[in-house]
């Protein structure tokens, strides 16, 4: 009879960390990388007593975390590649809020442009989230003074027809006092980054490859924005009840998830029956 040995073999699943941590595969760095930045700079926003909950950033890391599934044991990091995702990292440890946005940024123009498609979705993705956390918001500062005066005019056109309100700059009047002001904070720009981000986290969670179909389904998802917005201002400058309601209450989160309901449904309808890739 031959003795067993006195030593135990390790379970099947400790066995498996041991060698993830000595040889940790490009799939398993990214992936701490984006799990790092999301619990570090957007799962806190859940718990935030003020702010919404970031519905979009959310989807955009669920999109994020299907590609990383694609990547497999596959060998795809280059040496540089190594050393950027440390310094990224390194960012993380900062403690201004948007470090995040700062790091997917850096991770972001690294990856866009490569020839494996894993890997420059997840470069775009990274982008689109920076943009929507930090790029945009500067963007908007920018062109702030030119773009809602437009925006305001736009609101004005159909409360022209039903009243007799007047435009001066980026304000609405109506004869018995009320005024509305269109400040950045009620531009559509910062939603349109958002849907931009969903329609993008849709396309790569499907595969897809950019077409005119689907650039044409991006174009009507901002168009819907655009127009919500536009009837979220003729809402607030109907009345004070209104502005009450629609600026301050519960109307906010109404038309918010009015948003998201349709672009949804605009991105499935308009993306639907669209080839997807099934290889990288």
């Amino acid at each position: 009879m031959i003795e067993a040995s006195g030593i135990r073999a390790r379970p099947p699943v400790v066995a498996r960390f041991l060698e993830a941590i000595g040889d940790p595969s490009d799939r398993l760095l990214l992936a701490a990388f984006f799990l790092s930045v999301f619990s570090l700079d957007y799962l806190p926003q859940v718990f935030a007593a003020t702010g919404s909950f970031p519905t979009t950033e959310f989807i955009g890391f669920a999109a994020i975390a299907i590609v990383l599934q694609r990547l497999g044991a596959d060998r795809l990091l280059r040496r540089w590649d190594y050393i950027a995702l440390f310094v990224a990292s390194a960012v993380l440890l900062h403690p201004w809020r948007h470090t995040g946005g700062l790091a997917l940024t850096g991770v972001g123009l690294l990856f866009c442009l490569r020839k494996d498609r894993r890997l420059a979705a997840l470069g775009q993705l990274s982008l689109a989230l920076a943009v929507l956390d930090i790029w945009g918001q500067m963007e908007l500062t920018a062109i702030e003074a030119k773009l809602v005066p437009i925006e305001a005019w736009l609101a004005y056109i159909p409360l022209s027809l039903l009243d007799s309100f007047a435009l001066l700059g980026n304000s609405i009047f109506h004869p018995d006092g009320r005024e509305v002001s269109v400040e950045g904070s009620c531009s559509a720009f910062r939603n349109m980054l958002a849907v931009a981000l969903l329609w993008l986290s849709f396309m790569k969670i499907r595969n897809l490859e950019y077409s005119l179909r689907s650039l044409g389904a991006l174009a009507a998802g901002l168009v819907m924005v655009v127009l919500v917005n536009t009837l979220r201002i003729d809402l607030c400058a109907w009345s004070a009840e209104n502005f009450q309601y629609w600026h301050e209450g519960p109307g906010v989160g109404v038309l918010s998830m009015t948003m998201l309901v349709l672009a949804l449904a605009i991105f499935y309808v308009g993306l639907a029956g669209a080839d997807d890739r099934s290889a990288p």
